[in-house]
């Protein structure tokens, strides 16, 4: 699938933190891809949304790509591997906790720590994160 955005609206409307283009790129279609995870891929033709839903729908893949660019690029998301700091991984051998808080309530409980909260509030805030039935 294509990259909900693209080079020019990160860069010159969104106006993200500077990332390479080769990086930018794989950025992108990762980003892409987990918002459309979230949304359950129920987005169907995104350019027959409502103007404002489509645009918290770009904002909310560059913020997952500025997220995933500060938490150490695409090479900390291939796989699902991401650490949020809350554990680690030697060999095959892996620990994890709940982190300093303990808890993991609202939008972070129900979306793992590779997810950017910033997204999060711009899906929700469209209502796109709706779970139950059509």
């Amino acid at each position: 699938m294509l990259p909900i955005v693209d080079k020019y609206y990160y860069n010159n409307v969104y106006k993200g933190v500077k990332i390479e283009d080769d990086d930018l790129d794989a950025l992108l279609e990762r980003a892409s891809d987990i918002v459309r995870q979230s949304c359950t891929y129920r987005l169907g033709n995104i350019e027959a949304l409502p103007s404002f839903m489509q645009e918290n729908l770009k904002k909310a893949v560059c913020a997952q790509v500025e997220f995933m660019e500060m938490n150490g690029g695409i090479e900390s998301f291939a796989g699902g591997n991401f650490s949020s700091g809350t554990g680690f991984s030697i060999g095959k051998f892996s620990m994890s906790g709940t982190g300093s808080s303990g808890s993991s309530n609202g939008a972070a409980g129900k979306f793992s720590g590779r997810n950017s909260p910033d997204m999060i509030a711009y899906l929700e805030s469209a209502g796109l994160l709706y779970r139950g039935r059509l």
